[in-house]
């Protein structure tokens, strides 16, 4: 999954953190979602996490690397999975839909 932050994170500030690059949601996942977590192909993954990277090649990576939905198995999940005090692997269990 491509994100953006900065290492090491010395601050121990709230400024501190990371982001999950997003892209449009296609497929299924339409049906719940306008955006997903943008994955990278192996290959991609590994120029995304060169320190100097420009902005410009982000994008063409992010563009030419993303893997594409077609290679995710989509099922229904249980309303469970949206709260983030939930733990455990029974949330992406399918269930039927409702």
């Amino acid at each position: 999954m491509a994100a953006i932050g900065s290492v090491p994170f010395e601050r121990g500030d709230e400024a501190e953190g990371f982001l999950i690059v997003t892209a449009a949601a296609d497929q299924a996942l339409v049906d719940i979602r306008d955006r997903r977590p943008l994955v990278l192909m192996p290959e991609a993954a590994r120029e995304w996490m060169q320190q100097d990277v420009t902005g410009a090649q982000a994008i063409e990576i992010a563009g030419d690397g993303a893997v594409s939905a077609d290679h995710f198995t989509w099922h229904p999940v249980s309303r469970a999975v949206g709260n983030v005090t939930n733990q455990g692997p029974e949330l992406i269990e399918a269930i039927a839909r409702l």
